[in-house]
C-alpha cells in the first residue's frame, strides 16, 4: 500500500510538471534579422534563428517565398505564417499565391493576409468594401483548406483592416472554421485609446475563439507622440511600460491559448544577432515564470 501511495504521488507530481509546461510555438518575424549586413541571406538568417532556439520563422510575402521556403527546408526548420497582401482593387492578390499555398501543404503554416486599399486608405470601412474583403477571404480560405491550412487576418495600423474588432467582424461574415485572425500587440496599441486599453482582457476573451496566433513585443503603454509611433509600440521584448508578460500569462494561463506566438521586431536598430539572442532569452524567462 505504501509503495502504491508513493507511486501515486510521483505520478501526480509528474503530471503537474507536464501540465505547467508552456508548449506554444514561439517564432520570430523576419524583421528580427532582415537587413543585417552579416546575416544577409535567407539561408544565414534561418540558420541563426533556428540555432538561437526559436521554433519557427515568418515567410514574408510572395516575392520572398521561394528563397525563404528553400532555406527553411534546407535547415529542417518551420515556417510560422505566410504574410500576404490582399488588395481591394484588382489585381486582388499575387497570381502566384495559390501555387505558394499548394507548396505549403502539410506544414501548418498560417496564411495571414493584410488587407489594403488605395482608394479607402485611412477612411472608415464600408459595406461594399467589407463584402469584397469577405469574398476574397473565402477564396483564400478555400485555397488554404485544400492544403490543410488555416487563415488569419492580420490587422495592421493605417491599412484598410487595422483594428481587431473590424477583423473579427470580417471573420464572422466569412464563417469558415479555418479563417480567423491575429492579435498584434503593436498594431492594437497603435489603434486604441486608453479607455479601450482598459478593456484588453475582455477583448482578448472575445477574440480567443477566433485567434490563430498572436504577436508580441516590448512596448510603452502611452498615446505615442513620437514621429515614428513604433518607437513606442515596438521595443525589444522585455522592455517598455506595457506589461507584455501579463498579456502572455493571461492568454496561456487564463484563456488556455495553445496556439502560436510571435515576436515583432520591426524598425529595431542595433546588433540584430544580439537581438535574436536576447529575445529568446526573455522568452525563456517568461516560460520559467509561467511554470
Amino acid at each position: 500500500m505504501k509503495r502504491l501511495t508513493i507511486y501515486a504521488l510521483l505520478l501526480i507530481s509528474t503530471q503537474s510538471v507536464f501540465a505547467q509546461k508552456v508548449r506554444n510555438q514561439f517564432f520570430a518575424l523576419h524583421n528580427i534579422i532582415r537587413g543585417d549586413s552579416l546575416y544577409n541571406t535567407f539561408d544565414k538568417q534561418v540558420e541563426l534563428v533556428k540555432n538561437a532556439g526559436f521554433d519557427a520563422i515568418e515567410i514574408n510575402q510572395t516575392e520572398n517565398f521561394a528563397e525563404m521556403k528553400a532555406a527553411i527546408d534546407k535547415h529542417q526548420f518551420k515556417g510560422a505564417y505566410f504574410y500576404v497582401k490582399l488588395k481591394l482593387e484588382p489585381p486582388f492578390y499575387d497570381s502566384s499565391l495559390e501555387d505558394c499555398i499548394k507548396k505549403l501543404k502539410g506544414t501548418n503554416v498560417i496564411i495571414s493576409p493584410f488587407i489594403v486599399s488605395e482608394s479607402k486608405r485611412n477612411k472608415p470601412s464600408t459595406h461594399d468594401a467589407d463584402t469584397l474583403a469577405t469574398h476574397l477571404l473565402k477564396q483564400i480560405g478555400d485555397m488554404a483548406k485544400k492544403s490543410g491550412l488555416e487563415v488569419a487576418i492580420y490587422p495592421h495600423y493605417s491599412f484598410y483592416v487595422e483594428r481587431t474588432d473590424h477583423a473579427l467582424a470580417l471573420v464572422k461574415h466569412v464563417n469558415r472554421k479555418n479563417v480567423g485572425l491575429t492579435f498584434n500587440l503593436c498594431h492594437w496599441l497603435a489603434t486604441t485609446n486608453q479607455q479601450e486599453r482598459m478593456m484588453l482582457k475582455p477583448h482578448l476573451k472575445e477574440l480567443n475563439p477566433y485567434l490563430k496566433m498572436i504577436t508580441i513585443s516590448g512596448a510603452n503603454d502611452v498615446t505615442s507622440q513620437s514621429k515614428v509611433i513604433w518607437d513606442d509600440y515596438i521595443l525589444p521584448l522585455g522592455q517598455g511600460s506595457f506589461d507584455t508578460y501579463e498579456l502572455v500569462r493571461y492568454m496561456i494561463k487564463d484563456l488556455k491559448f495553445k496556439k502560436t506566438i510571435g515576436v515583432q521586431c520591426y524598425n529595431l536598430k542595433g546588433d540584430k544577432a544580439a537581438l535574436v539572442k536576447n529575445t529568446i532569452s526573455v522568452w525563456e524567462s517568461y516560460k520559467n515564470r509561467l511554470k
